[in-house]
């Protein structure tokens, strides 16, 4: 459910002249009675600075300062309305400290704004986003500066196919956040599932077409009985469901665009038994090709690779 997150943290960029994950996240915490910490990260000078800039720690300083009045500009007004603000500037590498920052306070959610066109990334949401999404503790909310924040078309991305307890913890909490946030913008929901024939050239080569199609259709029809099983136990208004053959990230990505999605919903699992590593084949794929909002929710047994000091 959308009130499993109340300890909110907001990873802004002050030198921007507007907010908009900061308007989301107030709706947000307003309607979970929640409370909201806004940070920006002050990066270190890298060695060289420091070698040819002898007053680089003033500078710094007055950076760290700088930021932080903004924050608290930002933060004040928002106080005026009874929400629980706090703020905080970071300091060192982005990821890293906003990662600390989850463990240190017990956040449940971060939300970030996408980079764009600034970033140095080919990728739509930065190196800080992808990073994010692989090893924060937390779920995260990339929200996309092109997005309209009253969320039209949302995209639920679930795999009713799998048997594993991680897959079927995040199918619930996927569908269940989908349908509030249906419910709170009046948004059209799609759910999608993507599938495909194990080792299919192989198969094709070995059982001939007869046989291979024989087989393609009683797997669809497994995977189209599991989706509707699923569903079947869920409570929605109306949904737009899409079963389509490919690989995941293809699928999602081509509907995202063709459906014009706002914001997607989905679960990243640790699938290679590495503690903290989240699969990068699928969710990172599909944030390196998207620009609409994404929701990224982790399995409560996920443990990040990245410790407090």
């Amino acid at each position: 459910m959308m009130n499993e997150f109340k300890n909110i943290l907001v990873a802004i960029d002050t030198r921007r002249e507007v907010h908009p994950v900061v308007t989301e996240s107030v709706e947000l915490a307003q309607q979970n009675g929640g409370k909201l910490h806004i940070v920006d990260v002050a990066p270190e000078f890298p060695w060289t600075v420091k070698l040819t800039m002898p007053d680089h720690e003033h500078i710094h300083n007055l950076v760290v300062k700088e930021k932080s009045e903004s924050l608290e500009t930002i933060a004040a007004p928002l106080r005026e309305t009874g929400l629980e603000v706090t703020t905080n500037v970071l300091e060192g590498k982005s990821s890293v400290e906003i990662i600390r920052e989850v463990t240190r306070n017990g956040h449940d959610l971060v939300m970030r704004a996408a980079k764009g066109s600034d970033s140095r990334s080919s990728a739509f949401f930065g190196n800080t986003g992808s990073r994010l999404l692989r090893q924060c503790p937390c779920s995260v909310w990339l929200v996309s500066e092109n997005t309209r924040l009253d969320f039209k078309h949302l995209l639920a991305c679930v795999n009713t196919s799998s048997d594993d307890a991680m897959d079927q913890e995040l199918n619930q909490r996927v569908f269940d956040l989908a349908a509030m946030i249906q419910r709170i913008h009046k948004s059209k929901l799609s759910i999608i599932h993507s599938w495909n024939i194990w080792n299919e050239q192989m198969l094709k080569g070995r059982l001939g077409q007869e046989r291979f199609a024989e087989v393609e259709q009683k797997t669809l029809q497994v995977v189209n009985e599991r989706l509707d099983d699923f569903l079947s136990t869920q409570q929605a208004d109306e949904i737009n469901v899409a079963l389509k053959k490919g690989d995941t990230d293809e699928v999602i990505t081509e509907f995202a665009k063709s459906e014009s999605v706002d914001l997607i919903i989905l679960g990243t699992v640790a699938k290679s038994g590495v503690t903290g590593i989240v699969t990068g084949s699928c969710a990172e794929e599909i944030l390196n090709q998207i620009e609409c909002s994404v929701l990224a929710l982790k399995p409560s047994s996920f443990v990040s690779p990245v410790q407090l000091d």
